[in-house]
């Protein structure tokens, strides 16, 4: 196993001012090349706080122990995929200016990797529905090739059809060898599609489960079978 990203007893301590929280908690983690690993769990457990972590984003409040070992590139997906653009202007000019930033693939095969409607290059960020600018968001994303993959919710107020075709498309990627991480609720479709090589469960920001689907079927835990459901 080639290990893209580690998180090694990651403990998160946010502290306002006005309030305290131990966010994440002795988290253990391990995203490898070539293969998506998917981090379930309920809202709220501390999985945005890992792709923070990962991705260098953790907030100015927060205090941390442990390590986060990240190697090569990385690419996010931000929950909310309008965040990834200016307001004032078009998606299409944005995705242009990022594609000749990173030299990397086309606007054209990223917005197709990122199964994005190209009619809507032209259209404002605020002018998307919230399924199109998440997937205008993974196509800038992919510009870059990262080299870790981090995506918040990727199938997210789509449809199933359009979602099969990201989640298929995150697997391609995977499979070209970048390592993929995804933060999902829809432990259904991953079932249903077996597109995640590892699932990773969170509970009360901690790490507590993971392993294949049929390793983590065979625990039998009712928490972890209710997110197949």
């Amino acid at each position: 196993m080639n290990p893209a990203a580690e998180l090694r007893e990651l403990t998160v301590l946010v502290d306002t001012g006005r309030w305290r929280e131990t966010v994440l908690d002795s988290v253990r983690l391990v995203v490898p090349a070539g293969r998506i690993t998917a981090l379930l769990g309920e809202s709220g457990c501390g999985k945005s706080m890992v792709a923070a972590a990962l991705t260098g984003s953790l907030p100015s409040v927060a205090r941390s122990t442990g390590e986060v070992c990240v190697r090569g590139s990385v690419g996010l997906v931000p929950q909310s995929g309008v965040t990834a653009f200016a307001a004032e202007r078009t998606v299409g000019a944005q995705l242009s200016e990022r594609q000749q930033r990173y030299r990397g693939r086309s606007v054209e095969d990223a917005c197709k990797a990122a199964v994005y409607p190209v009619e809507t290059l032209d259209l404002l960020p605020h002018q998307h529905s919230s399924g199109q600018i998440q997937r205008a968001a993974l196509a800038a994303a992919l510009l870059s090739e990262p080299d870790l993959l981090v995506v918040d919710e990727p199938s997210a107020s789509l449809d199933r059809g359009t979602a099969y075709e990201v989640w298929a498309s995150l697997r391609a990627y995977a499979d070209a060898g970048a390592a993929v991480l995804t933060i999902t609720h829809d432990g259904a479709l991953l079932a249903e599609t077996g597109y995640a090589d590892a699932m990773v469960f969170m509970r009360d920001g901690r790490t507590i489960a993971a392993g294949s689907l049929a390793e983590i079927r065979a625990l039998a835990d009712p928490y972890l079978l209710g997110f197949f459901q």
